[in-house]
């Protein structure tokens, strides 16, 4: 392990300008965990520098408290997918940054729990939650001026409607919305909505 760590401050005391990076998940896991690779980074044959766990998960293991590569990042956004018995995948899915992630979030939809619709929500990690937490980590470890380059979270107006006050859309999920049932299309919108203003008190 020691000289993985070794590998990688090495390589970022070299580098003095803005490094690519993007996330690696790991399909079927069931804890909540993400890594961060960065291409020009030596990990040995790593496919990630560090991996991201909740706060939780590393108080409760030994191995990861003694793991430098190790970031306990707290889940700083909640996914929303609306689900149809007649779709294979999630009709909708909707980001909504928080500052604090519940534990639990009770929505007063009427849906029937027999019908057809389904709402199923999941807390995570925002990709600049991710990425100041990995410059954290170089700025401290390191003596180099490496800079990550994280996305900024804002869409372009071109690329974005408004389904409400305070709900922007990519275009392109937008236009499938256009492609439902007016009636369909009403209970997504409902949906998203009620989501939304459930999670006013964590924003």
């Amino acid at each position: 392990m020691q000289t993985i760590i070794d590998g990688v401050k090495r390589s970022l005391d070299e580098h003095h300008d803005s490094l690519t990076w993007r996330r690696v998940t790991v399909p079927g896991l069931d804890v909540a965990w993400v890594g961060m690779h960065v291409p020009v980074v030596d990990t040995g044959g790593r496919p990630w520098v560090w991996e991201v766990v909740t706060p939780d998960q590393y108080d409760a293991s030994p191995r990861m408290q003694n793991d430098p590569l190790v970031l306990p990042v707290a889940h700083d956004t909640v996914v929303a997918e609306v689900n149809h018995l007649d779709h294979s995948g999630p009709i909708m899915r909707m980001q909504v940054p928080v500052r604090e992630a519940p534990a639990t979030i009770r929505l007063a939809t009427a849906l029937d729990s027999s019908g057809p619709w389904s709402v199923r929500l999941e807390t995570g990690w925002t990709i600049q939650a991710l990425g100041t937490a990995a410059q954290c980590w170089i700025d401290r470890e390191t003596s180099g001026t490496a800079r990550l380059t994280t996305p900024e979270p804002a869409l372009p107006a071109h690329q974005r409607y408004q389904l409400h006050p305070a709900i922007d859309f990519e275009s392109a999920a937008f236009d499938r919305l256009l492609t439902l049932d007016p009636d369909d299309a009403a209970v997504v919108t409902s949906l998203l909505s009620q989501v939304h203003d459930a999670l006013l008190p964590y924003r």
